[in-house]
């Protein structure tokens, strides 16, 4: 209650669904901040050491990392962490939507009775996260981070349309502010000043790994209204590191022995220093903080706001790696900008919009 000079008394609320809305655009942006430092991260492996270190390794050891961390720190981040699957009260409303979003098919079901929906949703999830890691790290080591990390964000086109194509109502400002997105992402591309450290390969295989991070998005936003956050992420990270370390042993033992025996204590110390910051901090942190801000948010409405990770992207490349950003490139920026003005301006997702799937 708030009382002014010469007035009544008045009782001030708080709209709590605006409140976790702000709460969930802070999120997404220190997620943001985190997932970009990831290409420049992984890139200096391949760019700054004189042994190029095997991609699978790289992969492997992320992954594990990453598992580590959220063992380690999910009872901490449990208590600071809202949890999305604990929201709802109504039991009856938790049990729709895990039948939603439960596989449809009779065997996946019976699956589910088995194992539990926490089982079956962490194994898909990780599954996907393996895919989108390893094309993105493999990727990575052909290309430049800025085309890395603008590549990446084909997400921003695919989340939408695939949740529009499911009949999910997406504000015509958030379309506007994709197109944008779009722009920046191909003036990048056509900036001669990357054009000698990328490669079509390279590129083709972020690209890929973006096709995988949009489904891996939208099957969290759905696994995270009915499934512990711990519960999630932890099998998500189990799944992820055994698919790894079995991709490592099955195929790239021979050229990890080669790596170990050549490299100098300088290159173990980069790949050390980049897979501790890639596991910690962007494998088990941030997926950690993505499930409450992207459910406070809407998974279209966040890919928007991941949309400026190529911007910081490229100021971490050239800092760290010397990479430079010519006109195009600075034209591709502007647009991404302009995104963000549009996303942060759209009208606050609508839970009631009619429609059996709304964006939040």
């Amino acid at each position: 209650e708030i009382i002014l000079a010469g007035s009544e008394p008045q009782n001030i609320s708080i709209d709590p669904a605006s409140e976790n809305y702000r709460l969930g655009l802070i999120t997404i942006g220190f997620i943001t901040l985190l997932f970009a430092s990831n290409s420049p991260a992984l890139h200096s492996a391949f760019e700054l050491s004189s042994n190029t270190p095997p991609v699978l390794l790289i992969n492997a050891i992320v992954s594990f990392v990453g598992l580590i961390g959220v063992v380690a720190g999910s009872p901490l981040l449990g208590k600071i962490v809202p949890d999305p699957s604990a929201q709802s009260t109504n039991p009856d409303t938790r049990n729709n939507a895990t039948k939603e979003s439960a596989p449809l098919s009779s065997s996946n079901n019976a699956l589910m009775r088995i194992v539990g929906p926490s089982a079956v949703a962490g194994t898909e999830l990780g599954l996907w996260k393996f895919l989108g890691t390893t094309a993105n790290i493999y990727g990575l080591s052909q290309t430049s981070s800025d085309h890395g990390a603008f590549l990446i964000q084909l997400t921003t086109l695919i989340v939408p349309v695939a949740q529009g194509l499911m009949g999910v109502p997406i504000p015509s400002r958030i379309w506007s502010a994709i197109g944008l997105a779009l722009g920046g992402v191909f003036m990048f591309t056509q900036d001669p000043s990357q054009r000698d450290c990328a490669t079509l390969t390279g590129d083709g295989l972020c690209a890929l790994a973006a096709i995988f991070y949009a489904t891996y998005d939208l099957r969290l936003f759905k696994w995270g209204k009915i499934v512990p956050t711990n519960e999630l992420i932890t099998t998500k990270m189990m799944t992820q590191s055994l698919l790894s370390l079995g991709l490592l042993f099955v195929l790239g033992l021979d050229e990890t022995r080669t790596f170990l025996s050549d490299a100098s204590m300088r290159d173990l110390q980069l790949v050390g220093a980049v897979s501790l910051w890639s596991g910690f901090a962007v494998n088990a942190l941030a997926p950690y903080l993505q499930v409450s801000g992207q459910q406070a948010v809407g998974p279209a409405r966040a890919q928007i706001l991941y949309a400026s990770q190529p911007l910081w992207a490229a100021v971490m490349s050239y800092i760290f790696l010397a990479e430079q950003v010519g006109f195009e490139g600075f034209v591709g920026g502007i647009a991404f900008l302009c995104a963000m003005f549009l996303a942060a301006t759209a009208e606050n997702p609508d839970p009631d919009c009619g429609k059996r799937d709304c964006e939040v």
